[in-house]
């Protein structure tokens, strides 16, 4: 084995050791409660993201919502709704009507094999890394692929 090989087997992150503050999405984009469903639509287009931590307004996590969540609470396609009001009906219907409150979290200390597990176990793509009530990250699966690819 060349040392190039050994130093290189010697830095491999381990998915035992491996940290979720280390591979985890910093600083995530939030909303509020009381935002519209429109707004954080348009937040997470705008951004490239599928969910979004909801925060309070001292910016402790109370729920998570996803883009599926989004989706979900959509008017039919089938509806007899105009544009006008689809667009009404979007810019009223706040973000608590259609979140998941209370979110299953990760701490930063926590290994990627525990985010992963968590994540199987309840089905779910994206956790919310939390400290003392406050969001400081986001894991999700493309954070683990990204952990898995280093690997190799």
């Amino acid at each position: 084995m060349t040392v190039q090989a050994l130093v290189k087997a010697a830095t491999k992150p381990s998915v035992v050791d491996a940290l979720v503050a280390e591979w985890m999405t910093p600083n995530p984009y939030t909303c509020t409660v009381d935002a519209s469903l429109a707004d954080a639509r348009d937040m997470m287009a705008e951004n490239r993201c599928r969910r979004l931590p909801v925060v309070d307004d001292e910016g402790d996590l109370i729920g998570i919502l996803s883009l599926g969540d989004v989706r979900q609470a959509a008017p039919s396609s089938v509806s007899s709704l105009s544009l006008f009001e689809i667009n009404y009906f979007w810019a009223k219907l706040p973000v608590s009507s259609a979140m998941t409150p209370d979110p299953i979290t990760l701490a930063p200390t926590d290994t990627i094999r525990d985010a992963c597990g968590k994540m199987l176990a309840h089905k779910i793509s994206g956790l919310p890394v939390v400290v003392n009530g406050k969001v400081v990250g986001i894991f999700t699966e493309t954070d683990a692929l990204r952990f898995l690819v280093s690997l190799a």
